[in-house]
Protein backbone atom coordinates (compact mmCIF):
# COMPACT_ATOMS: atom_id res chain seq x y z
CA UNK A 1 0.00 0.00 0.00
CA UNK A 2 1.35 3.13 -0.86
CA UNK A 3 0.88 5.97 2.27
CA UNK A 4 -0.79 8.89 -0.21
CA UNK A 5 -3.27 6.28 -0.69
CA UNK A 6 -5.22 5.46 2.57
CA UNK A 7 -8.32 6.69 1.58
CA UNK A 8 -8.48 5.01 -1.66
CA UNK A 9 -7.73 1.73 -0.77
CA UNK A 10 -10.10 1.94 1.97
CA UNK A 11 -13.16 2.49 -0.06
CA UNK A 12 -12.12 -0.02 -2.22
CA UNK A 13 -12.23 -2.36 0.86
CA UNK A 14 -14.51 -1.01 2.72
CA UNK A 15 -17.18 0.74 0.65
CA UNK A 16 -19.42 1.09 3.58
CA UNK A 17 -17.07 3.66 4.95
CA UNK A 18 -18.10 6.35 1.61
CA UNK A 19 -21.27 7.85 3.33
CA UNK A 20 -18.96 8.99 6.68
CA UNK A 21 -16.11 9.83 4.94
CA UNK A 22 -17.98 12.14 2.07
CA UNK A 23 -19.11 14.04 5.53
CA UNK A 24 -15.39 14.54 6.75
CA UNK A 25 -14.41 15.83 3.54
CA UNK A 26 -17.46 17.87 2.61
CA UNK A 27 -16.66 21.33 1.94
CA UNK A 28 -17.57 24.48 3.19
CA UNK A 29 -19.76 25.55 0.30
CA UNK A 30 -21.32 21.97 0.24
CA UNK A 31 -20.78 18.47 -0.69
CA UNK A 32 -17.58 17.90 -2.31
CA UNK A 33 -17.55 16.16 -6.21
CA UNK A 34 -14.90 13.73 -5.16
CA UNK A 35 -13.31 12.08 -2.52
CA UNK A 36 -9.64 12.86 -2.50
CA UNK A 37 -7.04 9.91 -3.54
CA UNK A 38 -3.72 10.79 -2.91
CA UNK A 39 -2.16 12.95 -0.20
CA UNK A 40 -4.35 11.42 2.63
CA UNK A 41 -1.54 10.17 4.27
CA UNK A 42 -1.49 13.28 7.02
CA UNK A 43 -5.03 12.46 7.41
CA UNK A 44 -4.49 9.15 8.74
CA UNK A 45 -5.62 9.40 12.19
CA UNK A 46 -9.49 10.97 11.06
CA UNK A 47 -9.67 8.35 8.16
CA UNK A 48 -9.62 5.58 10.72
CA UNK A 49 -11.41 6.98 13.51
CA UNK A 50 -13.79 9.30 11.83
CA UNK A 51 -14.22 7.43 8.32
CA UNK A 52 -13.63 3.46 9.64
CA UNK A 53 -13.78 2.69 13.24
CA UNK A 54 -17.17 4.65 14.53
CA UNK A 55 -19.38 4.72 11.98
CA UNK A 56 -18.57 1.34 10.69
CA UNK A 57 -16.28 -1.32 12.81
CA UNK A 58 -17.89 -0.59 16.26
CA UNK A 59 -21.48 -0.66 14.86
CA UNK A 60 -20.42 -3.95 13.31
CA UNK A 61 -18.89 -5.43 16.37
CA UNK A 62 -21.70 -4.67 18.34
CA UNK A 63 -24.34 -6.35 15.76
CA UNK A 64 -23.30 -9.96 17.76
CA UNK A 65 -24.78 -12.36 17.23
CA UNK A 66 -25.44 -11.59 13.32
CA UNK A 67 -21.80 -9.78 12.65
CA UNK A 68 -21.15 -9.69 9.03
CA UNK A 69 -18.21 -11.39 9.22
CA UNK A 70 -17.01 -10.47 5.62
CA UNK A 71 -17.32 -6.85 6.89
CA UNK A 72 -15.13 -7.37 9.84
CA UNK A 73 -12.71 -9.43 7.42
CA UNK A 74 -12.75 -6.43 5.18
CA UNK A 75 -12.18 -3.70 7.94
CA UNK A 76 -9.35 -5.90 9.54
CA UNK A 77 -7.61 -6.79 6.40
CA UNK A 78 -7.31 -2.85 5.94
CA UNK A 79 -5.93 -2.10 9.32
CA UNK A 80 -3.43 -4.81 8.85
CA UNK A 81 -2.09 -3.66 5.85
CA UNK A 82 -1.90 0.05 7.41
CA UNK A 83 -0.09 -1.54 10.03
CA UNK A 84 2.13 -3.49 8.13
CA UNK A 85 3.55 0.11 6.19
CA UNK A 86 5.73 0.15 9.29
CA UNK A 87 6.18 3.54 10.42
CA UNK A 88 5.54 5.38 13.46
CA UNK A 89 3.15 7.13 12.74
CA UNK A 90 1.17 4.51 10.51
CA UNK A 91 1.41 1.96 13.63
CA UNK A 92 0.86 4.27 15.78
CA UNK A 93 -2.77 5.99 13.82
CA UNK A 94 -3.68 2.12 14.03
CA UNK A 95 -2.88 1.80 17.95
CA UNK A 96 -4.60 4.64 19.20
CA UNK A 97 -7.45 5.20 16.70
CA UNK A 98 -8.47 1.38 16.33
CA UNK A 99 -7.05 -1.31 18.45
CA UNK A 100 -7.35 1.05 21.38
CA UNK A 101 -11.39 1.55 20.41
CA UNK A 102 -11.95 -2.17 20.84
CA UNK A 103 -11.53 -1.32 24.59
CA UNK A 104 -14.54 1.00 24.48
CA UNK A 105 -17.08 -2.32 24.80
CA UNK A 106 -16.40 -5.66 26.07
CA UNK A 107 -18.45 -6.68 23.38
CA UNK A 108 -15.80 -5.11 20.74
CA UNK A 109 -12.85 -6.79 22.25
CA UNK A 110 -14.59 -10.13 22.45
CA UNK A 111 -15.93 -9.86 18.35
CA UNK A 112 -12.72 -8.55 17.62
CA UNK A 113 -10.47 -11.51 18.49
CA UNK A 114 -11.45 -13.69 15.71
CA UNK A 115 -10.50 -11.03 12.82
CA UNK A 116 -7.28 -10.23 14.70
CA UNK A 117 -4.91 -12.02 12.29
CA UNK A 118 -1.11 -11.33 11.57
CA UNK A 119 1.01 -8.15 12.79
CA UNK A 120 -1.94 -7.02 14.63
CA UNK A 121 -1.86 -9.79 17.42
CA UNK A 122 1.36 -8.68 19.01
CA UNK A 123 0.03 -5.20 19.74
CA UNK A 124 -3.20 -5.98 21.02
CA UNK A 125 -1.85 -8.69 23.23
CA UNK A 126 0.46 -6.22 25.02
CA UNK A 127 -2.28 -3.88 25.05
CA UNK A 128 -4.36 -6.09 26.91
CA UNK A 129 -1.59 -7.25 28.90
CA UNK A 130 -0.68 -3.56 29.94
CA UNK A 131 -4.53 -2.18 30.57
CA UNK A 132 -4.43 -5.41 32.25
CA UNK A 133 -8.24 -6.67 30.87
CA UNK A 134 -9.86 -9.32 32.75
CA UNK A 135 -10.19 -12.24 31.11
CA UNK A 136 -7.21 -11.71 28.73
CA UNK A 137 -4.20 -10.85 31.86
CA UNK A 138 -1.88 -13.36 29.24
CA UNK A 139 -2.57 -11.60 26.03
CA UNK A 140 -4.95 -13.00 23.12
CA UNK A 141 -5.17 -17.02 22.90
CA UNK A 142 -3.42 -18.49 20.23
CA UNK A 143 -5.16 -18.94 16.75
Amino acid sequence: MIADHYLGHLLDRVPETRPFLEEVYEEEDGPIEALPTSDTDLDLYTILLDGLVRPVLQPALAAAPERDEDLLRRCFGFVEEVYEVDTEFTRGAVYFQVLESLLDAREYLVNAVPFLRGNLREPVSNMLRNHEVEGYEDGLPPL
